[in-house]
């Protein structure tokens, strides 16, 4: 059944039964047209229709059902604008005081890894300081073809320890391609909350195929001052491959990186931070990044930010940046926004001319793009959103993209 027809079916089906099972229904339908032209003169129109759709006890069973997807289509045919669905599942928590279940299409992920599943996912939370969570279905894969054969399973043992200010996890997951192994990961996380003071926290992922770390973060976070709040990570990764794919035989690059950030409250809505960050490659000079931006919340009228980025590359990959963006409440009907960003990033090329000789240099390119958009609130359920861009680079002509989309919630 093509996607597009179970959305229906599901839809229609969940529907007619809520209403006859007298069923607590919300939810969000949204129809969106985009419009945009390539620098090549293109142009595409694909329309989406979305819908959010949550039906609660049904018939008084405590039975949940959460379902959300999109029909698509490019009304020039020029993109491909493909439908999906994104979750649709059924879920039941508290049986016997001790189980959650969720079935159908949902997501699933602990620090082993995450994945798209259509299964079933368990958990089980006895009167005690530890939880166990199991999980197993298809693996599904937007961009590919999905098969009968592509399954993930996995779970997650988490404990609490020290009157649970500390939270352990140990967690596994394993994907299938075609009835063969194609990921097999561990995972370690710890959670510790001292309170009003700090939280320090740590992830901890292994390859098991390939027997090398993949990924570990650690991490503080203090925040005992209500006005400013600083936080530190250490982060490596790899890359992690399928066993079946062809760049698993292949070195891969290590990524490492030391950032800080700073979080100050400048008064009531407005907060400004700084970020800096130290990037660390195997195969190219490290790099410096500088980050600073200020952000108003809206309290009366006005919202807005304003935020900046420099990275120094001592070989020839240098990055500035300035972004802004602005909105004002007009009236309980109207809000109206714009802004605009600015990159301009240093390249550093080598270019052969077929013989022994080649050309190296460096050169400055800029990109920019400047928009405005509009709300209207026809009620608290119905909205009307647009939103037009111009986008130009040095190496891109300019061109546009628009939308608009209505928002009904019920």
């Amino acid at each position: 059944m093509k996607l597009w027809q179970y959305l229906f079916a599901v839809t229609t089906i969940v529907l007619l039964a809520a209403n006859a099972w007298a069923t607590s229904i919300s939810g969000r339908s949204s129809t969106m047209v985009e419009w945009f032209d390539d620098p090549e003169g293109s142009g595409a129109l694909p329309a989406y229709q979305y819908l959010m759709l949550n039906a609660r006890d049904i018939r008084d069973s405590g039975v949940n059902f959460r379902f959300y997807g999109r029909l698509g289509h490019d009304l020039k045919d020029t993109v491909d604008a493909d439908s999906r669905l994104y979750y649709a599942y059924a879920e039941k928590r508290g049986i016997n005081n001790l189980f959650d279940v969720k079935l159908g299409r949902h997501l699933v992920f602990n620090t082993a890894g995450s994945a798209i599943m259509d299964g079933l996912s368990l958990d089980y939370k006895p009167d005690a300081p530890f939880s166990v969570n199991l999980f197993g279905g298809g693996d599904v894969r937007y961009y590919e073809s999905y098969d009968e054969k592509d399954l993930v399973a996995g779970g997650k043992l988490s404990g609490w320890l020290m009157e649970d200010s500390l939270k352990l996890g140990l967690s596994y997951i394993q994907k299938w391609e075609d009835s063969a192994t194609t990921h097999q990961l561990m995972g370690l996380d710890a959670f510790y909350d001292h309170g009003v003071i700090f939280e320090a926290y740590g992830e901890y992922q292994f390859n098991y195929l390939s027997d090398t770390m993949s990924y570990l973060l650690l991490g503080l976070n203090y925040h005992k001052n209500q006005d400013w709040q600083l936080r530190t990570e250490y982060l490596y990764s790899k890359p992690v491959f399928s066993a079946t794919s062809i760049y698993s035989v292949f070195a891969v690059a290590e990524y490492q990186e030391i950032m800080s950030q700073l979080n100050y409250r400048l008064g009531p809505g407005m907060f400004a931070f700084g970020r800096f960050t130290y990037e660390m490659y195997e195969d190219v000079a490290n790099a410096n990044v500088v980050e600073a931006g200020i952000e108003k919340i809206r309290t009366d009228k006005i919202s807005g930010s304003i935020s900046g980025v420099y990275r120094d590359h001592r070989e020839g990959q240098d990055l500035y940046g300035l972004r802004g963006r602005i909105a004002y409440l007009w009236s309980h009907r109207l809000r109206l926004g714009g802004g605009a960003s600015i990159d301009v990033l240093e390249r550093h090329l080598v270019v052969f001319d077929g013989e022994e000789t080649a050309i190296e240099g460096k050169y400055e390119e800029t990109a920019h793009r400047i928009w405005a958009d509009a709300t209207i609130f026809f009620s608290r359920s119905a909205s009307l959103e647009t939103r037009i861009s111009r986008i130009e680079s040095n190496r891109w002509n300019e061109y546009y993209y628009g939308n608009i989309r209505f928002n009904y919630h019920f």
